[in-house]
């Protein structure tokens, strides 16, 4: 608002009868000397206006100074003169305090400190020079004597500065957009309570009691920071301050002149005392706040890592936990304060001495650890945790505490094994055909002379099995990566599923009987996804039952999709290996070759592409029940 020509002229039209509404009330109150008077609160205002809409407004602090002394009896000249020195404090406390990093808000003691020199004094001591010199010079009774009358100038530029600016800078930067009905009415009792009080001490001649007034003040500071220390104080300057004016408060042997300008000094004093303890209370809170804040950090970083802290009070024999090593040990904090021995408890049996061992090695030698163990959880089930510590000593070298974390590495340390079985197993259903097929051609190359037509043909056909076995597995592995990166999707069309079936039979060698039931049923599908469904669930039927067992295949309709069944005689699967054996690299624990375990994985995966599912059942009459519904996805 304030860049438009027309705004800006507002502001300081307002800004200039603000400062001249202030310097009119300074002016006409008995205790003024002509132009210099003990209260000024417009060296607030201008400070406060200039610090809130900045310096380029400094024509409302000379339009408004040089119409409260041009009315005061003085001439223009010096009207005009002593405004220039005005416009020059509130100047120099703006740029004084931008300095120095200043925040508006009175948050941190440095501001309130800041503000009592450079804000107040410094800039005080420029306008009261500027102002008596110019008296003086127009040889003006209000100059004399000089010095006297420069303390007092000087004062009351000053406490106008440390009593106003910080209500207008605070009130209109700290006031929260949202206050509970309880605060409101808390705050309105407590300025009632100082005015009241204020009242009765220097209104009501209870003027031997001014420190009733300081648990009130004390009150405003800490519950209500630098807003109640700002009001408080001022509430009770202006209370004061009219005392003092009205005879009410005796002070400084029946001057009254003197006793306004102590009464001032000593509020000065209380303000910037309280704004010192808000600004402390402010920074507490704000340290407060910043702890808990990185306390939830804290433990938002652990839970993601799954890493919890510890300490161990060696003497008093006292382990704290962070909330994360409860979640891995699967305990609460309310079970009570834990010990050393009640943490051993908790390790596996098998793993306890070693853990036991690895401590106390390190307290008698003073270093740090790492152990790699089990843990038993109270419903048996086992984790494996990997943790650290360090001993920390006093000056004497005495062990007093030992901090470290804890990190579950179950996840991690299955994968490991898991990878370390793919492996194996890769490299073994790798190994078995190139093996195969690599005897078979030396075979061929060296003896096909001597082999008969039939011979040749044999072998030439186990040569190709195992190819297409290997071609099958080498498939199996890249659509695995090709799945884990997205790469994959579903490209539909009208698919007779008994055509779809014969054709991968067709593909197989094998003797086994296999027993389809299709004919007739078509769906919206992706055809080559779906013949890797049928030829990984017939692979993992031959894998698992005898070579003369029967395997059942069956295709039928299901609401809007196609469900397909494969059913075999083998030992089945057990129910708490029903979902598992669907995941990537996961194999059954079924007698019989065990394969690499990305089978059903596929089939599960190529299902969801689908927008379906695979799931596994007990067949009746003994053996497995394979199952994938596949909704008709539009093409």
């Amino acid at each position: 608002m304030g860049k438009r020509p027309a705004s800006y002229a507002l502001l300081v039209a307002l800004v200039a009868g603000v400062y001249f509404g202030g310097a009119k009330l300074g002016l006409s109150l008995a205790v003024a000397h002509g132009v210099i008077t003990p209260v000024w609160p417009p060296t607030g205002i201008a400070i406060a206006a200039l610090l809130l809409l900045g310096p380029r407004y400094w024509p409302a602090v000379t339009a408004g100074a040089f119409l409260g002394n041009a009315t005061s009896g003085v001439s223009l000249g010096i009207a005009a003169a002593i405004s220039v020195g005005n416009t020059v404090e509130a100047l120099a406390a703006v740029y004084l305090l931008r300095r120095i990093n200043f925040r508006l808000s009175f948050d941190r003691v440095s501001d309130v400190l800041g503000f009592a020199v450079l804000g107040a004094l410094v800039p005080a001591a420029l306008a009261a020079t500027n102002g008596v010199t110019v008296l003086a010079l127009a040889d003006s009774a209000a100059a004399h004597p000089y010095g006297p009358r420069w303390l007092l100038w000087w004062l009351g530029d000053a406490t106008g500065a440390l009593l106003v600016a910080p209500l207008i800078l605070v009130w209109a930067t700290r006031l929260p957009r949202r206050l509970p009905g309880r605060r409101i009415a808390e705050g309105v009792v407590l300025v009632v309570a100082l005015a009241g009080a204020g009242a009765a001490i220097f209104l009501g001649g209870l003027w031997r009691y001014p420190y009733a007034l300081f648990p009130l003040l004390l009150w405003a500071s800490v519950r209500f920071t630098q807003l109640g220390a700002v009001t408080g104080s001022f509430v009770v300057a202006a209370i004061g301050t009219a005392g003092v004016v009205s005879e009410s408060t005796p002070l400084g042997s029946g001057d009254d002149t003197l006793a306004v300008q102590i009464l001032q000094g000593l509020l000065a004093v209380v303000a910037v005392s309280l704004l010192v303890l808000g600004a402390s209370v402010s920074e507490r809170d704000a340290a407060a706040a910043s702890l808990r804040q990185a306390a939830v950090g804290l433990a938002e970083a652990q839970s993601l890592a799954h890493i919890g802290s510890w300490e161990w009070d060696i003497a008093a024999n006292y382990v704290k936990w962070s909330e994360e090593l409860y979640r891995i040990y699967d305990l609460t904090p309310e079970r009570g304060e834990l010990n050393y021995e009640a943490y051993l408890g908790r390790i596996h049996p098998g793993d306890r001495d070693y853990v036991r061992e690895e401590i106390d090695a390190a307290l008698q030698e003073r270093r740090p650890f790492e152990t790699t163990h089990r843990i038993v959880l109270e419903d048996g089930r086992e984790r494996v945790v990997q943790g650290r510590g360090r001993v920390i000593v006093d000056r004497t070298g005495h062990a007093v505490r030992m901090v470290g974390t804890a990190q579950d590495v179950t996840e991690r340390r299955r994968v490991e094994e898991v990878q370390e079985n793919i492996l194996s197993s890769v490299s073994h259903e790798l190994r078995t055909p190139l093996t195969a097929i690599l005897g078979f051609a030396l075979t061929l190359k060296q003896r096909w002379p001597t082999l008969t037509d039939e011979g040749r043909e044999q072998m030439i056909d186990l040569v190709a099995q195992q190819a297409t076995r290997l071609e099958r597995l080498l498939n199996d592995l890249l659509d695995v990566d090709r799945l884990r990166h997205g790469r994959l999707r579903a490209e539909a069309q009208r698919t007779d599923m008994g055509e779809l079936i014969a054709g991968v039979l067709a593909t197989r060698a094998t003797t086994r009987p296999v027993e389809v039931d299709a004919e007739g049923v078509v769906g919206i599908l992706d055809p080559a996804k779906v013949e890797r469904i049928v030829d990984n669930l017939l692979a993992n039927a031959e894998r698992h039952t005898p070579p003369d067992s029967p395997i059942w295949v069956k295709a039928e309709r299901n609401g809007s999709g196609v469900l397909l069944r494969v059913d075999d005689r083998g030992p089945g699967v057990p129910d708490s290996e029903k979902e598992e054996i669907f995941r990537s690299f996961t194999r059954g624990s079924a007698s019989g070759p065990l394969g690499v375990g990305v089978g059903l994985s596929i089939v599960a995966q190529f299902a969801a592409l689908h927008g379906g599912r695979a799931w596994v059942e007990d067949r009746e009459g003994g053996g497995a029940s394979f199952r994938v519904l596949l909704p008709d996805t539009a093409a």
